[in-house]
């Protein structure tokens, strides 16, 4: 009943009526919390296990991120950890049963993007996004990058190689049988990291060497794959090998736990360093039908108070230019250093040609 109306009406019987039912309803919600959100919408978020996992508090950073968009929008916010590739997911369901997506890498995005799963839209956090994100995902508005960081390669200070070497690793080093079999690397088939260490290896050795991109692999025996970053990871972390393909965040997350020190360092070339960058993108299925509490979650998720969460919680950069980066950072290598070789990879041909990569891959290394 709107003010308007109440002063109209002067009784008190409807004051009284009205306290009535105010209270009443108050009294049932209590008693029975769970009515009322059975009247709440409920949004599902298809995304990664270890999203905003890897923080001092997880389940309060998630909590943080999750109760108070439920909280201002009354809605429910479902959280669903992914069985495999994102990517692959929304396809093999068509998008049913999701609202959003977040985690897609660069080609997924890109493969995302040209599904036609996914919706259209803009954010009002736009203005505040690295916009060399976009040109790295290629994604036209239907993913929107929300944390990236370059790939390289983390390295033990203690070890047979030596530690000039490591600083300045570069993919010819790997032709020495003693360095390959000191490296770790996710496999391509099944990691999204294995994936862009193979669409960065394709991407320097044509675009820069100019040369075929199987030489590498066909010259570089001994690497050790694993399955997942989890895995190869905790590998590294027991010291068996001394290098792991990871994020150059990686020497900021272990010393802020007080872990072994370890360095990283992109792939060097002529004096000049090369990584793939690795960019994460959140998108809305077309099967959503709450697509404007979608778009307001994606915003609070590309809005300051979440970006804020994501290098000592994701242990990437986030993708706004607002935050102010934890004096932690300091020990990962410069961003600015380093060259993307996402630019010398065109998108359209990475995603025609990326199935039949991975089977050349494949037959070289079986």
């Amino acid at each position: 009943m709107s003010n308007e109306v109440i002063k109209k009406k002067r009784s008190y019987t409807v004051y009284i009526v009205i306290g009535i039912v105010l209270v009443a309803t108050a009294m049932v919600y209590v008693a029975y919390p769970s009515i009322v959100p059975s009247q709440e919408p409920t949004i599902n978020v298809l995304t990664y296990s270890s999203f905003f996992q890897y923080g001092e508090n997880p389940n309060q950073t998630l909590n943080y991120i999750v109760n108070n968009f439920e909280q201002w929008y009354h809605v429910k916010v479902n959280i669903e950890n992914g069985s495999g590739d994102l990517y692959d997911q929304i396809v093999q369901t068509k998008g049913s049963g999701y609202d959003i997506v977040i985690g897609l890498n660069n080609i997924d995005s890109y493969l995302a993007a040209n599904s036609g799963l996914l919706f259209r839209f803009n954010v009002s956090n736009e203005t505040y996004l690295n916009h060399s994100l976009f040109t790295f995902i290629q994604s036209s508005g239907y993913v929107i990058p929300y944390e990236y960081s370059p790939l390289t390669s983390d390295y033990n200070l203690s070890g047979p190689i030596n530690s000039t070497i490591l600083k300045n690793l570069s993919f010819s080093d790997f032709n020495n049988s003693t360095i390959a079999n000191q490296y770790i690397l996710e496999n391509p088939t099944t990691s999204i990291n294995g994936e862009d260490f193979l669409l960065g290896q394709i991407a320097f050795y044509k675009g820069v060497l100019n040369a075929s991109w199987t030489s590498f692999w066909n010259q570089s025996k001994g690497i050790q794959f694993t399955q997942d970053w989890d895995s190869g990871f905790s590998l590294f972390e027991n010291g068996p090998r001394q290098m792991f393909f990871s994020y150059a965040t990686d020497p900021a997350y272990n010393a802020y736990f007080n872990y072994s020190a370890i360095g990283t360092t992109a792939f060097h070339y002529k004096g000049k360093s090369y990584a793939w960058m690795q960019v994460l993108g959140v998108g809305i299925l077309n099967s959503s039908k709450h697509k404007n509490i979608d778009e307001k979650f994606v915003n609070w998720l590309l809005g300051e108070k979440v970006q804020d969460l994501i290098p000592l919680n994701e242990w990437t950069y986030p993708a706004s230019m607002n935050v102010t980066l934890p004096s932690i950072y300091s020990v990962n290598p410069p961003i600015t250093s380093i060259i993307p070789l996402n630019a010398y990879l065109n998108m359209t041909m990475a995603s025609k040609n990326i199935a039949a990569w991975s089977l050349e891959w494949s037959s070289i290394e079986t």
